[in-house]
């Protein structure tokens, strides 16, 4: 039997130790959309991350029931928003969002947590939140393994709902936390979970663990995502729980009047009535790829569309798109006299009559090349180029951004990526419906 099956959304950025396998353990990636009693037999432990697609695993809720219920482990890290995890209940932010309420307090005696401090919890470079940001509710009878200073139990390991293991963390990833930071006693998790989680599988097989319920009443969910209008702009939604969060918060789902276009039918969605297409940064590129030619088609009748990247390269099928890797330096603003030097050539733009430089600057994923008369949004001292507009490419309108304002907002994590989408949204709202008016 292989050990580890970690589900991905591939390809979405750069891959943890774990992910890549050195850590010491076998880790079998697996598309989402590939997870079924095949692709999960040969495994003992199955790893969901924040980033997958929850519509989907709601439909496929019965497969990953069935893998529990064979004396197996689920560990699921993020924020739980669809009902595919059994037990287990919707996550809930700590609110308001200050880093005085992120602290850990209690930590159980559990080899995943031995020697790591608190403090180092709680804190990545005098950075607090990495660790947890909320909760979910616990089943009864699981057992706490971490509470923030709250009371809220942000990590929990429940034997009790189905004859496997699930551990269910809140917010970071527990197998790439504190990755890189060798001063920090929190690298410990990542192998010590893994370490556990072999045991416990092995535990669970040697037992053979067996309870009275029944999967029948576990069948897949039939799910609904929000369909799209037909008109105004709308959104490309690929399941996960933090571009939900983001697309669905009022203030901004009020400028997506033509909703929300689940990925996975993408390609066979007609695009075009709509006003303008947000592609958000971290999605599925497969299933993106094979919409490439309805977005193709929707450019060259005049329409708009957003594609921002968190990592990953930007959709190679976009006319004119150049995209350049740039390590992504996360700690910058901790520099002496920090300043990323964000500027523009273009203040007069429209987008500027919503936005300033400030909400712009957090950090960013790659540099692109605007196509000549392209218009430049964003610039860095070197001549990187981080956001344009291009209306010369083709006869509709490409907005380019390497930033990532979705994920981070929907993880209710990095502050200036919620003033970059107070003006961003209203402003793409009435920008893309003028862009395809004058349309030629």
């Amino acid at each position: 039997m292989s050990e580890f099956a970690l589900v991905t959304m591939y390809p979405t950025g750069e891959a943890s130790p774990f992910a890549k396998g050195e850590l010491g353990y076998d880790v079998s990636q697996i598309d989402c959309y590939a997870v079924n009693d095949v692709s999960l037999k040969p495994h003992s432990v199955l790893v969901v991350a924040s980033n997958v697609d929850q519509i989907h695993l709601t439909r496929i809720r019965d497969v990953i029931r069935r893998f529990l219920d064979a004396g197996k482990v689920v560990i699921f890290n993020g924020h739980l928003d669809q009902d595919w995890l059994p037990g287990a209940q919707y996550f809930e932010p700590v609110l308001p969002k200050t880093r005085r309420l992120y602290v850990v307090t209690e930590v159980a005696d559990h080899p995943i947590f031995e020697g790591v401090d608190k403090g180092h919890m709680t804190e990545r470079k005098g950075v607090a939140g990495f660790f947890a940001r909320g909760h979910h509710p616990v089943p009864e009878g699981a057992d706490i393994l971490v509470r923030l200073i709250g009371g809220q139990p942000v990590t929990y390991i429940d034997r009790v709902s189905t004859a496997g293991t699930i551990l269910v963390h809140a917010t970071g990833d527990l197998f790439g936390y504190a990755s890189g930071l060798d001063d920090n006693t929190a690298a410990r998790i990542p192998k010590q979970l893994a370490a556990w989680a072999l045991g416990e599988a092995e535990s669970l097989q040697s037992s053979q663990r067996r309870t009275s319920s029944h999967v029948d009443d576990w069948a897949p969910v039939p799910t609904t995502v929000g369909t799209g209008t037909g008109r105004g702009v709308a959104a490309v939604f690929g399941g996960s729980s933090h571009h939900h969060n983001a697309l669905t918060t009022p203030k901004y789902a009020e400028h997506l009047t033509g909703g929300l276009l689940y990925l996975p039918d993408l390609a066979e969605t007609d695009l075009s009535g709509y006003d303008g297409i947000i592609i958000p940064e971290r999605i599925h590129r497969g299933l993106l790829n094979a919409a490439a030619p309805k977005i193709l088609e929707y450019l060259a009748n005049g329409g708009t569309v957003v594609s921002f990247s968190g990592g990953e390269p930007l959709p190679e099928f976009l006319p004119g798109v150049r995209w350049d890797h740039r390590p992504t330096n996360y700690w910058w603003w901790l520099e002496e006299g920090a300043d990323m030097g964000m500027s523009t050539p273009n203040p007069d733009h429209s987008f500027f009559t919503h936005l300033g430089l400030k909400d712009c600057t957090w950090h960013f994923h790659g540099a692109v090349h605007p196509p000549e008369g392209a218009q430049t949004l964003l610039t860095l001292p070197n001549g990187d180029v981080l956001a344009y507009v291009d209306q010369v490419s083709t006869p509709g309108t490409l907005v380019v951004a390497t930033l990532d304002p979705m994920s981070h907002f929907g993880a209710y994590f990095m502050p200036a990526t919620e003033k970059f989408l107070d003006g961003f949204m209203p402003w793409i709202s009435g920008f893309a419906t003028n862009s395809l008016r004058t349309a030629p």
